[in-house]
Parts: structure tokens; sequence; C-alpha cells
């Protein structure tokens, strides 16, 4: 975030929907012209015009912002292009007789026999592309189809299956097998030092801030698991959103945010001390690994799907009943984490409606603000006055409704509802108007 530095002021301001940018890159949120440029492309397909309908798929997918996309077009109408997901670059070409497209994983002259056994496994999971091995050891993933097959929606999955595929297994390969050799993308952006630093520091002290709270207080915990639960997977998904781990860290959280949901069948207390485990070896690595982690990237499909907004209301609605279960007696400690739960869990597996991204954001920034503000990111709250301070906070959430209005039909979100007293009533205020609110894509 250190494009961000010449925001640095030192007295709060009103965010807009750019600042909150977080997390990791989400392809739902196309353009006019994009979706244009789709329509376009299912027309001339179908009327079996290919070249335009393959020039007009790559305008689709090129985002304006990222710049992830780049192509050359032959007199014939052939188009060889580039595109960029996270750490890799996949080539390809778009034409008459077949299109492809292919990217090299990395190098491995040794060949192990558990990791070609695994490749072979994940070969028969995929479902438009393959790994392969070509000489000295170069192990690809490629896609390959007849012209006439490729269709935008063929295509778009095609393309999107070997994108987020390659990009997620290249730094588990090399965290594993120490005879396998990483390709360098010249795309790839490496974060100043001193900023991961302070990653490496905020991350060590979440976990660490955690892990003694239930140390001391075990028998409330195991009385309670459901409620550290809520505390555990919260901090489990502010992680991911906020730094976006590129390699053995974002797995593990993928595998405990999985394991949990997915072993309903144990006890909650079980499944507990296992996302404690799992949280303790995430970060039991050495910095200099951790560091290697995060870099900054170009990329083209998102890795999660749309939620419509009734799903969400209804979510939001059932963590406020769980809210007023907990926020009692010794349990009260718990609530401030079904808020942050609830906003984690949507940022994790969702592509959401973009105000609603932007505000569930926003609950991010006032929970880390000063984390976001070492890292270069302005100063929002923090004034000394609770009045100047909300004052603030309602004018941000009016102009983030403003800057989506063109997208998104609101009624009924009142900022002016929120309660900054403290961490219980602003958590619970921010649900009350979340829930409250009734949003309509345009």
């Amino acid at each position: 975030m250190s494009w961000l530095n010449g925001w640095r002021i030192g007295k709060s301001q009103t965010l807009d929907s750019r600042l909150l940018r977080l997390g990791r890159y989400s392809d739902a949120y196309k353009t006019a012209d994009q979706l244009a440029a789709w329509e376009r492309s299912m027309g001339h397909f179908a009327n079996g015009t290919l070249a335009k309908s393959f020039l007009h798929f790559l305008q689709y997918l090129r985002d304006p912002v990222e710049q992830n996309i780049h192509w050359i077009q032959d007199r014939d109408g052939g188009l060889s292009f580039e595109l960029l997901q996270g750490s890799r670059r996949i080539s390809g070409w778009l034409g008459q007789p077949y299109c492809e497209a292919v990217t090299t994983i990395g190098l491995c002259p040794s060949l192990d026999e558990m990791f070609m056994r695994e490749l072979l496994e994940v070969n028969d999971q995929l479902q438009f592309c393959q790994y392969g091995i070509e000489e000295e050891g170069r192990i690809i993933l490629r896609w390959s189809d007849k012209a006439e097959d490729a269709d935008p929606y063929r295509l778009f999955q095609a393309l999107r299956e070997l994108s987020v595929q390659a990009d997620k297994i290249d730094d588990l390969v090399a965290s594993r097998y120490p005879t396998f050799q990483t390709i360098h993308e010249p795309h790839i952006q490496e974060y100043p030092e001193a900023e991961n630093r302070i990653r490496i520091q905020w991350l060590r002290k979440k976990t660490a801030e955690l892990l003694k709270w239930y140390t001391e207080d075990r028998a409330l915990h195991d009385l309670y698991p459901g409620g550290m639960a809520y505390a555990i997977l919260s901090v489990f998904y502010k992680i991911e959103f906020l730094l976006c781990p590129q390699g053995k860290l974002r797995e593990d959280i993928e595998q405990a945010h999985r394991a949990y949901f997915e072993e309903s069948k144990l006890d909650t207390q079980t499944r507990v001390q296992r996302l404690l485990t799992s949280l303790e070896s995430a970060v039991a690595r050495k910095d200099d690994e951790l560091q290697h982690e995060f870099y900054k990237v170009v990329t083209t499909f998102g890795v999660v799907q749309p939620i419509s907004y009734s799903r969400i209301i209804r979510q939001v609605r059932s963590e406020l009943n769980q809210f007023d279960v907990y926020n009692q007696g010794a349990t009260s400690v718990y609530a401030p984490y079904i808020t942050s739960f609830l906003i984690g869990y949507g940022l994790f597996n969702f592509a959401l409606p973009g105000l609603i991204r932007d505000l569930y954001s926003l609950y991010y920034y006032l929970e880390e603000e000063e984390f976001l503000f070492d890292l270069g990111m302005p100063r929002f709250l923090g004034s000394g006055s609770i009045r100047r301070d909300r004052a603030t906070l309602i004018h941000t959430v009016k102009d983030l409704q403003a800057f989506w209005s063109d997208r998104i039909h609101v009624s009924g979100l009142r900022p002016e509802s929120l309660d900054l007293t403290d961490r219980v009533s602003l958590a619970r205020t921010y649900l009350e108007m979340m829930e409250a609110a009734e949003m309509t894509e345009l």
C-alpha cells in the first residue's frame, strides 16, 4: 500500500471507496464497457465471426485499472495474449484452428515421485486444463480447445481455472519440495522490507493476544467454545483480508476455515482446539519465511462467487440474534467478535455487492486503523472527540452510498444510528444499520 503514502495526513478525514479497496481483487465489478464487450463477444460467436468474438472477449477481461491483459492481433484476426493472475503470467492464442493458454509453474530438475503423483491427482480434478512436464523439468499448466468450441462461457471458465490454479500452487509447491524452483515473473512487485516488517509484527501481535487470552481464560472458553470460535475465525479472516498472503499462510487459513465448517459432526470444543493448532502453526515460521508471503500482484480472475443481497441480510439477522445471546454476563466478551466474524466471513467467501463490500471494509478499518495508518493509509478516526469521529463516520457512509448510487439503489441506510461509545456498542449498531437498509442492484 505504499502508493497511498501521499494520503498520509495528521488529522482524520472521510474515506472514499477507492481507499477501501483492501483485500484480494474481485472481478465482480465490471464496467459498462466491459459488459458491453461481453454481449458483443456472445453475438459474434453466435454469428460465426470468431475473430471478433475473441477480441471482444479479451476486452471484457481487461480491467482498466489493473491493466491485467495485453494482446496483439495478426492480419488474419488471430490474437496472441498475456494475462496476469497473481504471481503467474499466462500466455495464449485465440484463433483458428485452435485456442490455447499455458503458464510455467516452475522447474523441478530432479522429479520427486510424490510430487508427480500429486500432479496426476490434481489433473483428475481439473475440468479444462492439465499439468505437463517439458524438457529440463519444466512444469507447465495448459489448456487447449478447438476454436469453434471456445464460446465466451467456455473461454472464461477455462482461463479462470488455469489462472487460479497456477497462482495458488506455485508457492505451495515451493514450500513443500526443496528441489522445486519457482519462476519470478517481472510483474511481481515486492513491498518495501519495512512495510513487511509492519505486517509481520501485526500478525504476531494479533495471534499472540488471542492465544494469551485463551490461556488466561481457559475455563470460560471451554464453557463457551462457540464464543471462542467466533474470536479465532474473525482473526483468521482479518489476517487473510488485510495481509493477502500469497503462499502457505493463505493455504493454512483456507484449510482451517474448511475444516471448521466441514467437520460439523465434531463437538465445538474439539474444532476450536484444531483452529488454535492451525493458528499456532501458521505463525510458527521465521520472519524471513513469512516475508515472502507478501508482495503486490495484478489479477484477472476473482476467486469467490457473488451473493444476493437477501442472503446477506439473512446472515446479518442470524448474527444479530447471536449477538443478543452472547451480549450478557460473562459471555459479553465474545460479542464484538461476532460482528467481526460476520464481516470476515462475507469478505472471505463472497464477491459482495460493491456498497456492502465497502461497508464491510470500513468496519475493518475502524478496528485496525493504527495498523493501516502504519502502512501509509490515511488517518480516519482517533481525533480524540467521539462527536467529531462520529460525524466523520456518518459522512463517510453517506459518501459511499452516493458513490454506488448509479449501481445500487439504497433506502433506510442510517449511519446516524451508529454508536461509538465503546467496542460493543459500535459492533451491534453496525449490524443494526446493515439490517435496516434495503438495497437493490440496478
